[in-house]
């Protein structure tokens, strides 16, 4: 419900302060008040003044107001750091495939308005990639999108992957769609202009910032000014930083970034390639120009150090060489768990925090979940509700960082020494070893899988290689394999998906069923598919709720 008061000063008015900072404040009445000039904020400033709200946006001068130098560009798509499988142990199954389908259509929405801006968006892709300790794990990540939401991903062996990346790294891609790149100070420059020409009125603040948002008017304070609003939106690092750990906790974690130059490289893939699991490597071309940034275990205080640091992660992947790091830093960035920070405090009051940098779709989601909830009361912003604390703050949350990471880079390089071939399963007594294909067959298929999907990632035909490539096959036998002897695995599929999977895995009936149960396990399954024929008008129903 909007409340308004008398005729409000024109909006260049709102930055100009008439009065000394000894005089009495000059109020500035509003119905919402975004705190943060970032990506969601913006957005959601300016939908909700072209929906009749007035609004006051409160930007954030200085060096904190984003995240300086940042070498890679944004990319919008669907999806959360976090895996599928842990989101729908924190939420639920059901829960978790609505906020993917909420992801994929503010994602939608999001290029939409970029287009409409015009600005220049691509390199198109996004790539999540895994060596080969972790590849199977990505394998069930794929299969578990597409069950929840179908046609977001596509899962690319490591033939294609090298073909795609230049890089033998890598045992194992998932691709998804629609990922566009986008210039983030482009898009900011874009929104600004936006959002002034819906009526927004913009506020810098320089200086101190107190807030008062128990009542049912919120009150925020500078120094020769006052705003008073009914709702407020605390967007973006700069924002929780500003207000302090009194209002918004801000957890974080150490980044160190830069750039190498890379003469002859030949890696046809120029999107986003970010590595599964807490190491945090992310990376993109251009032209010969390797950005990359990439997380630490500690804090890292010199730009030499960050240089270091910077070349043994790059030089896991490419032949960095001893050239010069170009733009090394060392940062950090907002770490709320891998899942965005959305919820409401305070009754009014609005919070979103994307984790990382550059996150564009979860910008885009969080704008779009808070403006339906100001404008149109859809509570389905509750289903973020258990994110709301964030990650570990403190020495507690920088031990089990700490922790973490090196559990995970150690257990790479444990693999690595080993030597263990990529993606092959250890073949057991009942499972058949694939009988070897001539050389020259291998050869052309190897070729032909590589070169087509080279093409189906530049153009977005993700499913034409979801099936090829033995790499997929062989981990979809042995995630097959393992449900058959641990059926505890299969319940992370739909209901009755293990069993129907075990009866056509094991060619047979398993070691322990017992003899008459086979036309109760076909009953069951058939019973399963007869339930799962209405999930995709469920799923239709999802997508067009308001």
């Amino acid at each position: 419900m909007s409340q308004t008061s008398a005729p409000r000063p024109p909006a260049h008015d709102a930055t100009v302060p008439e009065r000394s900072a000894a005089g009495p404040k000059r109020i500035i009445d509003c119905d919402v008040c975004v705190v943060g000039g970032d990506v969601a904020g913006l957005v959601l400033a300016g939908d909700l003044a072209r929906r009749g709200r007035d609004v006051v946006l409160l930007a954030m001068a200085g060096p904190s107001v984003a995240v300086p130098s940042w070498p890679l560009d944004s990319v919008i798509a669907p999806g959360f750091p976090l895996s599928t499988l842990d989101l729908s142990s924190r939420v639920g199954r059901d829960d978790a495939q609505e906020l993917l389908i909420l992801s994929a259509q503010a994602a939608e929405a999001g290029l939409g308005l970029i287009e409409r801006l015009g600005i220049e968006i691509g390199p198109r892709g996004r790539l999540t990639v895994a060596r080969a300790h972790a590849a199977e794990d990505l394998y069930r990540e794929h299969e578990l999108r597409q069950e929840l939401a179908p046609d977001t991903t596509v899962f690319v062996g490591a033939e294609d992957l090298a073909a795609l990346l230049g890089t033998q790294t890598f045992a194992a891609g998932l691709g998804v769609v629609p990922a566009e790149r986008v210039r983030t100070a482009s898009l900011i420059a874009a929104l600004e202009d936006a959002a002034r020409a819906a009526g927004v009125r913009f506020v810098n603040v320089e200086g101190a910032l107190s807030v008062d948002l128990k009542g049912v008017r919120k009150y925020l304070d500078m120094a020769n000014q006052r705003v008073r609003a009914f709702q407020v939106a605390v967007c973006g690092p700069a924002a929780f930083a500003r207000l302090g750990s009194g209002v918004a906790r801000l957890p974080r974690a150490p980044w160190v970034s830069g750039g190498f130059r890379l003469s002859g490289s030949d890696a046809p893939y120029a999107g986003l390639v970010e590595e599964f699991g807490l190491t945090g490597l992310a990376y993109h071309f251009d032209g010969d120009r390797l950005a990359v940034a990439a997380q630490s275990a500690l804090p890292v205080m010199t730009r030499v150090g960050a240089a270091r640091v910077l070349r043994r992660h790059a030089a896991e992947v490419y032949p960095v060489g001893g050239g010069l790091v170009e733009g090394a830093r060392a940062r950090s960035l907002p770490d709320p768990g891998g899942m965005p920070m959305l919820y409401e405090g305070e009754r009014g009051v609005w919070y979103a925090l994307a984790p990382g940098a550059g996150s564009l779709g979860l910008d885009f989601l969080a704008a779009r979940m808070i403006v339906g909830a100001i404008a149109e009361r859809d509570d389905r912003i509750a289903l973020l509700q258990p994110f709301a604390t964030g990650g570990l703050s403190g020495w507690t949350g920088r031990v089990a960082r700490f922790a973490a990471f090196w559990h995970v880079r150690l257990a790479a390089r444990l693999h690595m020494e080993k030597g263990t071939p990529a993606l092959a399963p250890a073949q057991e007594p009942d499972v058949p070893a694939p009988l070897p294909a001539p050389a020259t067959a291998s050869a052309l298929a190897r070729r032909s899988a590589a070169s087509a999907a080279v093409e189906a990632l530049r153009s977005h035909a993700f499913p034409e290689i979801a099936e090829e490539g033995g790499d997929a096959r062989r981990l979809r036998e042995k995630t097959r394999h393992e449900r058959r002897e641990r059926p505890e695995i299969g319940a992370v599929g739909r209901d009755g998906i293990a069993d129907g999977e075990l009866a056509v895995a094991g060619g047979g009936q398993p070691e322990h069923q017992q003899p008459g149960q086979h036309e109760q396990r076909d009953a069951r399954a058939g019973h399963g598919e007869h339930h799962h024929g209405h999930r995709p008008a469920e799923q239709h129903h999802l997508r067009h709720q308001p």
